[in-house]
């Protein structure tokens, strides 16, 4: 299956027409002061945002309008019709009937049916909001608005099927054969996720226009139904697009900005959960204020953020929060995302906390701290759900500073799929409970300790021993394993006397035709020392991964004190260089790499080939940059072997860095020896904002070689 780019739609880079845009104005009165009245404009496209354009749950929303409801939103839009034209509401036709299949269930065709009921019936078969379809149909085509639509608009009225390089096909021509096809394409987007470029839960380059000339933006997709609209219209809006709300402007491109702006226009904000988060018309609908919080909803198209209003609070006390709270089941793996805008009422700055607390089931809380002078920030939070179901959300506004006035505006809240976890194991510190660590081949004893002075990662760690050596401590998980993929597993591991505790480790892959896996020999004295192995996939790929802990010191002789454990998939390309230096860059022409077999002395780390590098200009380096967007609180690792390859010295750096609206590093200095030796460096991420995670090896040496091999990102 291919990008919609080529296949399915035509540009929709076009802006609709001015005449178009002027009539979808909507005239909003809200109180601006006790004697003045003002008339508010459309959505303003400040709120757009491009990771979440509309949510999953308002997207796959069927029962949002009956084919009687469709009718009514129609004839509103168009009371009267140009003479000798047939307007949406007026259209009808014979319609074919559809078997169900996996994307949609039966339609049953008609001799004739309005354009009504066929809107309606499809978004049902198929699972897609009627509200979609109905803005699909104006964006593309501007057929909700017009006065006079053309033969060539109900033709191809969604677009589908009308490539970006190539004339419309033909075979899908037909209003009702348009939206038919556009709504179960959702579907086929939908359930083939990992088919397509533009996935949700990842940062994507999403082009401005057609013409790659007008550059591109890393976005990251936070549900399935965004990344749906970018693969069906494959561009975002530049500022200057965003900017010119229904307008045009150079490198435009204006399907998805259209679509937000006439969904937000017509039915609301189609990602936000928030109730009255832009505070119009005064309303404070939904918010709650802590005792003593005073807040006023202030009318000020000029000072607003967007729209016309917006509140102004203050508190006594320091901590008091203005507060929301939505009831909405959550799930396992999504992600609830949440903004707002927020300025100081002077140039002194005001100081607070924005979280999101997960409500019901195990508790889970996202903190975001914000410093705001006199210019309107936005401050962002993610709450990843992944301790347990929860039955709603609660956004808070903490505020620190005391005695000044706060203003706020544009809140919104919305549910997306969660970043791939960088570490799958579950509780890998024991916080408070073993989790799912359980024996592995028989009975241990085993205790967990809340000693922060002691314990390495977080405040409690884990203690085990066994009267019968080679008894193991054990977890079992099932993430996404696919062919080519390194796993590793690491732990923190020390003996509770100054006795040596040995053992192994071990990573299995369970539950493909044949079970895979690797062992390391570990010995530890009374120092947490951090010990790894790793798995390497090939064409075998199993169903899950089981990290084992073996202990072959007995209990008469001591006891294994374990904590931060980790088990992550390498997120490196050609990492051990096998045949390939595939997705690595040099910083410049003078810095060489090529790979090698394998032979003799010249051995390799992983694998049969590796990779070899020198440099004539200090401070080159290699590197590779792996797109994601990393959550505060989780930890990367990067390593690499090393060893040089003649007798001159070799000095260099490797670091680790997160790249985003605020770059962050961590570096570590190596000289290379004769042998094979691991150099390793781990990056802490304590914010959120980050796109992306860079690996550099800086080579600092000019007069000599290294062979590189292993290298992983984790």
């Amino acid at each position: 299956m291919t990008e919609s780019r080529s296949l399915w739609r035509r540009i929709a880079a076009i802006a609709l027409v001015t005449a178009l845009a002027a009539s979808a104005l909507t005239v909003v009165t809200g109180l601006v002061s006790s004697t003045t009245e003002r008339a508010s404009a459309a959505t303003s496209a400040s709120t757009f945002d491009a990771g979440n354009i509309i949510s999953d749950d308002t997207f796959f929303n069927a029962s949002t309008m009956s084919a009687a409801d469709v009718q009514v939103f129609l004839n509103s839009k168009v009371p009267v019709c140009r003479s000798g034209s047939t307007c949406l509401k007026s259209y009808s036709q014979a319609t074919a009937t559809h078997a169900a299949d996996t994307y949609c269930r039966a339609y049953i065709g008609a001799s004739t049916e309005t354009a009504a009921s066929i809107i309606a019936r499809v978004g049902a078969a198929c699972g897609i909001n009627p509200q979609v379809l109905l803005v699909m149909l104006q964006k593309e085509q501007g057929l909700v608005l017009s006065t006079a639509p053309t033969a060539t608009a109900y033709r191809i009225a969604m677009g589908y099927g009308c490539p970006d390089t190539a004339a419309c096909n033909t075979l899908y021509y037909g209003f009702a054969n348009q939206v038919w096809n556009a709504a179960h394409q959702m579907q086929k987007y939908t359930k083939n996720s990992r088919l397509f470029s533009f996935q949700p839960g990842r940062t994507n380059l999403i082009q401005y226009n057609p013409s790659a000339s007008c550059g591109a933006k890393s976005v990251y997709i936070q549900n399935q139904a965004t990344a749906n609209l970018y693969i069906y219209t494959p561009y975002t809006p530049n500022a200057a697009s965003l900017q010119a709300g229904y307008g045009s402007a150079p490198c435009g491109a204006y399907g998805n900005r259209n679509f937000y702006l006439y969904f937000s226009d017509w039915f609301g904000n189609p990602s936000n959960w928030l109730s009255a988060g832009g505070f119009e018309g005064s309303s404070k609908t939904g918010w709650a204020f802590a005792s003593g919080v005073n807040r006023a909803s202030r009318g000020d198209a000029k000072t607003a953020q967007a729209g016309d209003y917006y509140l102004v609070a203050n508190t006594p006390a320091a901590g008091r929060t203005v507060s929301q709270t939505i009831t909405r089941a959550t799930r396992i793996g999504e992600q609830a995302n949440a903004s707002i805008w927020l300025r100081s009422s002077s140039t002194a700055p005001f100081t607070g906390t924005v979280s999101l607390t997960g409500l019901g089931g195990t508790a889970e809380t996202a903190k975001q701290a914000f410093t705001v002078g006199a210019t309107w920030t936005q401050v962002r939070v993610a709450l990843p759900i992944r301790a347990s179901t929860h039955t709603g959300v609660r956004l808070d506004v903490a505020m620190t500073t005391t005695g000044k006035n706060l203003y706020l505006d544009s809140a919104a809240l919305g549910f997306g799929q969660a970043p791939v976890l960088q570490n799958t194991l579950v509780n890998p510190s024991f916080e408070g409970s073993f989790g799912r660590w359980t024996p592995g081949n028989g009975f241990i004893n085993q205790q967990i300790y809340d000693k922060p002075a002691q314990a390495k990662a977080g405040s409690w760690f884990a203690a085990s021993n066994t009267a019968v050596a080679g008894r193991s401590f054990s977890q079992t998980v099932t993430p996404t394993v696919s062919a080519g993929d390194r796993w590793t597993a690491s732990v923190w591991l020390r003996s509770s006397s100054s006795s040596r505790f040995t053992g192994r480790l071990a990573l299995w892959g369970l539950g493909g035709s044949k079970n895979l896996n690797t062992v390391k020999a570990y010995s530890v004295g009374s120092t947490w020392t951090r010990f790894t192995v790793t798995l390497d996939v090939g064409a075998v790929v199993p169903s899950s991964l089981k990290f084992e802990v073996y202990m072959d010191t007995t209990s008469s002789r001591g006891t294994l004190y374990l904590d931060g454990a980790d088990l992550s998939r390498n997120l490196l390309a050609s990492g051990s260089f096998e045949g390939s230096a595939a997705g690595w860059n040099r910083s410049s022409a003078g810095t060489n790499l090529a790979v090698y077999k394998a032979s003799g002395t010249n051995t390799a780390v992983n694998g049969s080939s590796y990779a070899a590098t020198n440099t004539n200009l200090p401070g080159a380096s290699l590197t590779q940059d792996v797109v994601l967007a990393p959550i505060a609180g989780d930890v990367y690792t990067a390593e690499i072997w090393v060893r040089r390859t003649g007798a001159a010295p070799f000095t260099g750096r490797l670091a680790l860095w997160g790249l985003g609206t605020k770059n962050v590093q961590a570096s570590t200095a190596f000289t290379a020896s004769s042998s094979w030796t691991l150099v390793r460096v781990s990056l802490p991420i304590t914010a959120s904002g980050l796109t992306s995670l860079r690996f550099q090896l800086y080579e600092d040496s000019t007069a000599s070689t290294i062979a590189i091999d292993g290298a992983q990102v984790y």
